[in-house]
């Protein structure tokens, strides 16, 4: 923070679609009740037509899709920032209109949100979206060991674990002209008008066959033009911005509909 404001720029880490937009929704949620104490957020990106036994393509860095299988997220409980094991609190829900997906912990995808609203929120969460089944493939690849960072003797080599699953991802699971669906649904729990109420907050996009985008490649790609775009006019200040900061749930509405993109929001009331 001090190097960037003695150098006069603005730098705003973790834009894209999870840690990103995926924040940015819930802002639009929470903007949606009078007061907010519980979030849930849920995001994928998915091929449109999956292929078993995976059901899955890779759509960005296999590192990175790794690195979000391992290790811990951070959630707020009971309004505290927690630890939560990858790969753990298996849920199924209904996502239209992709029908019934699994969600389940990963690592990384709230970015510094939980710092910032501990002690305001009682409960804010991220889990990734999968097609069901793709959780127990991965617990399987954990037990035999492909997680580890540990080398191990194979023949004459010495081979690290985690590398070759990466290199076994980027082989099996690219699928160049794969045409992808990306979902992010998100649901804050609260009061509005005195009474408890929960907002939803959802967006679907596909792959753009006039422009040859992915979802995933405009999702990213844009929510971090967006905020691009703010720093330029002088919108966001030089030195470090957390993304929960430095775009609003407003200022992304207002930039969807340029972009084809809709978002649907409603508030529920207890009848």
């Amino acid at each position: 923070d001090p190097e960037a404001k003695k150098a006069g720029v603005a730098i705003v880490p973790d834009c894209g679609m999870g840690p990103g937009m995926n924040i940015t929704l819930a802002l639009v949620a929470m903007d949606l009740l009078d007061e907010a104490h519980e979030v849930r957020i849920y995001d994928g990106g998915l091929p449109q037509n999956p292929k078993p036994p995976w059901n899955y393509a890779l759509l960005f860095s296999a590192e990175g899709l790794v690195n979000e299988y391992e290790g811990e997220a951070y959630f707020l409980r009971e309004g505290r920032v927690t630890p939560v094991p990858a790969l753990t609190e298996l849920e199924e829900l209904e996502i239209p209109p992709l029908g019934r997906l699994e969600a389940f912990v990963t690592s990384g995808g709230l970015s510094t949100m939980p710092w910032t609203f501990e002690g305001k929120l009682r409960v804010l969460e991220n889990k990734t979206l999968r097609y069901p089944g793709h959780c127990r493939l991965l617990h399987g690849l954990r037990a035999l060991g492909l997680f580890s960072r540990d080398p191990i003797s194979v023949g004459d080599l010495t081979v690290v674990p985690r590398d070759l699953l990466i290199a076994l991802f980027e082989r099996f699971l690219s699928e160049p002209k794969v045409r992808d669906v990306c979902a992010i649904y998100v649901r804050a729990r609260g009061m509005r008008d005195g009474r408890p109420a929960e907002a939803r907050v959802s967006l679907v996009d596909c792959y753009d066959p006039e422009m040859g985008f992915r979802a995933m490649e405009k999702l990213t790609g844009w929510h971090a033009a967006l905020v691009l775009a703010l720093a330029v006019r002088g919108e966001i200040p030089p030195g470090t911005t957390s993304i929960e900061r430095a775009l609003s749930g407003d200022q992304f509405l207002a930039a969807c509909p340029a972009r084809g993109w809709f978002v649907d929001h409603s508030v529920h009331l207890p009848s």
